[in-house]
């Protein structure tokens, strides 16, 4: 398979090479967090343009700046396309205009028989996993990928994935899922439905946030990316889950009447347990 060239650039980031990778670099400098990569299991990170949400995205990319991590599974989101269960982009690379990432081809492959992934043709044009990439070139270098998409309302079924995906990696690996938040509601409103959503995963209770996305108490548009997220995180026996970051589109666009809301949380093995884990390796 051909290279998947970049879709949103020059659109959602900055397609030159200096000028994204300055931006990058200056999004997690100011973030107020400290990397410890070490004691990372998961990420979850907006996807929006990064005038937006990259101050977001630069705080969970902060927190594992410096890490070495074999692959990196990308849980993303398809905004164009219904997928059933999964698209798993199993062969090739992702190129960016910060160079190329090679997608892990044996366990994508693997991963691609589990979930039942058909075609790749969701990718083509889908921005929730691409707008991760400049961070990760940044924050950990142009590792292997494995690029994930859901299409579906989220259900049990994700957090399966989730668990399955924890048998499947090695020590060191990272998982990312790609969501923003609540969508188009006036400032206050997007708080409190925001707030809400936060609770729910940082109570780290798939049913809880599964029943406040079906009621409508809960609100964003990779919710599948979570779930498995956070069933893998905790298969992974990774029990300490902070939010890193919220805001919306707001502090960029001075726009209070129609809002995005993005939010940066890291699912993390306590402090000990991650110096314990750095020792043994």
């Amino acid at each position: 398979m051909k290279a998947r060239q970049p879709a949103v650039a020059h659109r959602f980031y900055s397609g030159d090479p200096d000028t994204l990778r300055r931006d990058v670099e200056q999004y997690m400098d100011q973030a107020d967090v400290e990397p410890a990569p070490d004691v990372v299991a998961a990420v979850v990170a907006p996807h929006a343009g990064f005038v937006y949400s990259g101050p977001t995205a630069g705080f969970a990319y902060g927190r594992v700046r410096g890490g070495a991590p074999g692959r990196v599974i990308v849980l993303g989101a398809s905004h164009r396309y219904a997928v059933e269960s999964a698209s798993v982009y199993d062969s090739g690379a992702f190129d960016t205009p910060l160079g190329s990432f090679p997608i892990d081809e044996p366990f994508a492959q693997e991963l691609a028989k589990a979930t039942g992934s058909a075609t790749v043709a969701p990718h083509e044009t889908e921005h929730s996993i691409e707008v991760q990439l400049p961070f990760l070139a940044v924050a950990v270098g142009n590792v292997p990928i494995v690029p994930v998409l859901f299409g579906s309302p989220a259900r049990r079924w994700h957090a399966e994935v989730g668990r399955n995906l924890a048998e499947m990696v090695d020590e060191g690996d990272l998982v990312v899922a790609s969501t923003d938040l609540s969508h188009y509601l006036p400032q206050e409103g997007a708080e409190e439905l925001d707030k809400r959503t936060v609770a729910a995963v940082l109570a780290q209770d798939v049913g809880v946030l599964l029943r406040g996305l079906d009621k409508g108490s809960c609100s964003m548009c990779g919710a599948p990316a979570v779930v498995a997220a956070m069933a893998y995180s905790q298969a992974r026996g990774a029990g300490s889950w902070r939010l890193l970051d919220y805001r919306t589109s707001a502090s960029t666009s001075g726009d209070y009447g129609q809002v995005v809301g993005y939010a940066a949380i890291a699912m993390e093995h306590a402090e000990d347990e991650g110096v314990a884990e750095a020792l043994a390796s």
